[in-house]
């Protein structure tokens, strides 16, 4: 299958992604350690381990980790790091671990108790953000601490429900604002003004592995099934017919918008997995099949002997981006035309690997 393939030849160089601490690469290295977990393939064990130990220095530290730079992203690719602890029990791993968690507890909040996206993104909440930090927050909290308080990851999903859901439409916005004092802030809601297919994915995402890893905790955390429940049910009216969703999700008559790879394979994901372990109806699977056989089938192929898949969004966000100045006004031309659509890059490949892992789950 094309799959296996993307998957091999991924491993091979990095041509298609960087060695770096990044949330990207993060997921991926999750996609493979997930695979291991099913099939015992040292390889793809020992691509995780080399390349999370080729971001240490002498030092034993990870240069590209700045505790005194609240960005939320830069905690995802720690979850990496409780498996690989698990199995070597290197020191080196429980630092970074140590050294996050402690950032948690002094990172800047809401006035409703949820953390900043990043520092330069003050008072604003984005859907991303779940993804990128409670997984980690919660592992942690499960595997090291003597009491298992659960208490405030859980109330920051509440946050989430009670500030970026639209109860009109039944879907989330991307992000909100407590401040109201950015330019996409509704100046009565705090949301910014769009559907985001990733932004929900990385919702979604959060939900189920955050369900996975409460199994059995003293924790009071049956909500969030309803959350995914509802959402996706919100999203279901507007599956394509060939099985993905558009790129700004509830507008796919508008001119420009198309159909994402990131944000319908993260879907297929948590749809499949939520299946799986209960959290959804077992009749759900058919529609994370659908998604993930309709995105093979519409942007997957081969090309000079190399596996491409097409149609991913490369980034989006809102504000002022720090790296560039560019302003990402959150408006629907922005979404569709603001950010170019690219191959093999790492918010696509990464679900992509995530749910063939699921779909091999079915298999008898």
């Amino acid at each position: 299958m094309l799959v296996d393939r993307l998957k091999t030849q991924y491993m091979a160089e990095p041509k298609w992604y960087s060695l770096r601490w990044h949330y990207i690469e993060g997921c991926m290295l999750k996609a493979y350690l997930d695979s291991y977990a099913q099939t015992g393939d040292e390889a793809e064990y020992a691509f995780v381990k080399g390349f999370i130990d080729s971001l240490y220095d002498e030092e034993g530290r990870i240069s590209a980790i700045d505790p005194a730079y609240f960005n939320i992203d830069q905690i995802r690719m720690a979850t990496v790091l409780f498996a690989l602890y698990d199995q070597e029990h290197d020191p080196r791993y429980k630092r970074i671990m140590d050294l996050l968690y402690r950032q948690l507890a002094v990172y800047p909040r809401t006035g409703a108790g949820s953390f900043w996206h990043k520092q330069n993104y003050p008072y604003q909440v984005w859907l991303d953000g779940l993804y990128m930090g409670q997984p980690f927050y919660a592992l942690y909290i499960k595997t090291f601490t003597k009491y298992k308080d659960y208490s405030d990851p859980l109330a920051q999903f509440r946050n989430v429900r009670r500030f970026l859901f639209d109860e009109s439409k039944r879907l989330y916005r991307h992000a909100y604002d407590e401040s109201r004092q950015m330019s996409w802030s509704d100046p009565a809601t705090g949301r910014s003004p769009h559907v985001w297919g990733r932004g929900t994915g990385w919702y979604a995402m959060a939900l189920v592995d955050m369900l996975e890893i409460l199994e059995g905790e003293p924790a009071d955390s049956g909500f969030l099934k309803q959350y995914l429940q509802e959402l996706v049910d919100g999203l279901l009216p507007y599956q394509h017919s060939d099985g993905m969703w558009y790129q700004v999700v509830d507008q796919g008559a508008r001119a420009g918008n198309y159909l994402e790879t990131s944000g319908t394979l993260m879907l297929a994901y948590a749809i499949l997995k939520g299946a799986r372990l209960g959290y959804l109806p077992q009749a759900y699977a058919a529609y994370g099949q659908k998604a993930f056989d309709g995105t093979i089938s519409r942007y997957l192929r081969e090309e000079d002997g190399e596996v491409l898949l097409g149609g991913i969004c490369r980034s989006a966000g809102l504000g002022r981006k720090p790296e560039t100045g560019e302003l990402r006004d959150g408006s629907y031309e922005y979404y569709v035309f603001g950010e170019k659509i690219v191959e093999n890059n790492g918010h696509g490949v990464a679900p992509l690997l995530m749910a063939y892992n699921e779909i091999k789950r079915l298999k008898p």
